[in-house]
């Protein structure tokens, strides 16, 4: 059998799950609990504000769990003024000799014999798991109601997370929302492989610069690719030769700086999505959808977001994948699964973000609507859920199982999660 947590103790007391059976404290007292309190994740006695009756005296106050009753002289409470308001002491194990069981001036519960042994049973099951996924064999026996409950929690708890570093941008930006969100959409075109140099490429060319030139692609496209450090070796192409010159006039108007092109990373990347590819689309997206980054919340429906993006290569670019290269054939515009992974990791984040920061409730709902629009993500994590006889149907429940696979299945946590603790409690 495994060590046993105070974490189970917890859960069982704050559950109610002992058997219903009299209870007695060990002095033989007779305890009913009235109210068995709220569980504190910081420092101090397990649960606050308790409620019980032992006799006929009834008692408030907060409540301390240990699987040994020695415990509490290890962990030294005795000496610590946080337990100076202790009622109960709960035990599953009451390893004190009589003569030494005096902890304080409360009573002591021992639990051992009142915990289901099928609750043990599965408990030990979950924590003993080689799977990724402990619950794996008893998950499609959840409740759906209870499954889409918790997992509209965990795409929350995501967003929550997503959201901390566009926080972070937010305050570097000196709390403007647009430069904010150029920033983050900057950050995501780089797709994870460059996203760190994209970012860099945004903090040296200010938004307001591109805007300014907005209305000419060819410069939008001298501003980007000439702070990249992608024009600056000797071209023989006209086109090129024409953005660095174009490029050179506007470096020295706004005084700019170029970036390292050693930054870039090609190598193991296909054609497609080369940075330099990135850096067209981007240049197409701010020509064609300026006001995406004035007033990104007017984008409130998938469709408009998907038209915002997808625009088609043009000129040069429809025949080269990176300044300089051989033409290539049918180069195409951004893909659909770009489009997706921009609409879900970055706009819809933002989105978030914006209604929380604004206090305006109907954008945190344009951004749980979106992810409704949107298709389940196939990949490593979210198959370990489907290959156990569950059915999902969009992004915002992907994104909820990532979650859940990496803050809670991969840590074994079971006894946080929503779905493993159904499966406890109905054991």
């Amino acid at each position: 059998m495994l060590k046993l947590k105070e974490e189970l103790l917890f859960f069982v007391w704050q559950y109610k799950l002992l058997q219903p059976v009299e209870l007695f404290t060990q002095s033989g007292q007779a305890i009913k609990i009235i109210h068995p309190g709220e569980l504190n994740k910081d420092s101090g006695p397990d649960f606050f504000n308790a409620k019980i009756k032992i006799g006929k005296l009834t008692l408030a106050g907060n409540i301390e769990i240990h699987v040994n009753a020695s415990d509490w002289f290890k962990h030294n409470h005795q000496n610590d003024s946080m337990y100076s308001n202790i009622i109960l002491h709960i035990v599953y194990n009451n390893d004190l000799k009589k003569e030494n069981s005096n902890t304080g001036n409360f009573e002591t519960l021992e639990i051992k014999k009142l915990i289901d042994p099928s609750l043990l049973k599965k408990y030990n099951s979950l924590m003993s798991s080689k799977s990724k996924l402990p619950c794996a064999s008893n998950i499609k026996n959840i409740n759906s109601l209870k499954l889409q409950s918790w997992l509209q929690r965990m795409l929350i708890e995501r967003l929550e997370q997503k959201t901390l570093y566009i926080e972070h941008l937010f305050e570097l930006s000196g709390n403007d929302f647009s430069q904010t969100f150029y920033l983050t959409l900057a950050r995501s075109f780089g797709f994870k492989v460059n996203s760190e140099p994209f970012e860099n490429l945004a903090r040296h060319l200010p938004l307001q610069i591109l805007l300014k030139h907005a209305g000419n692609l060819f410069q939008l496209e001298a501003l980007l690719f000439g702070c990249a450090g992608l024009l600056e070796k000797a071209y023989k192409e006209k086109y090129l030769q024409q953005l660095q010159n174009e490029y050179e006039f506007l470096k020295n108007k706004y005084k700019l700086k170029v970036m390292n092109p050693g930054v870039w990373k090609f190598m193991r990347l296909r054609p497609a999505n080369f940075p330099s590819v990135r850096l067209w689309q981007f240049a197409l997206l701010i020509h064609n959808s300026p006001e995406i980054f004035t007033t990104p919340y007017h984008y409130n429906s998938i469709t408009k977001l998907r038209k915002a993006i997808r625009h088609q290569p043009q000129d040069y670019w429809k025949n080269h994948y990176y300044p300089g290269d051989k033409e290539q054939k049918d180069i195409s515009g951004i893909g659909e699964n770009s489009i997706e992974n921009l609409l879900i990791n970055t706009i819809a984040p933002y989105l978030f973000f914006y209604g929380k920061r604004t206090a305006k409730e109907q954008f945190t709902e344009y951004a749980l609507e979106a992810f409704d629009d949107l298709q389940f993500e196939e990949n490593v994590k979210t198959r370990l859920f489907t290959g156990s006889g569950l059915k999902f149907k969009n992004a915002g429940e992907s994104q909820a199982l990532i979650n859940l696979h990496d803050k809670y299945c991969k840590t074994k946590r079971c006894i946080n999660c929503g779905i493993a603790s159904q499966l406890l409690i109905n054991s």
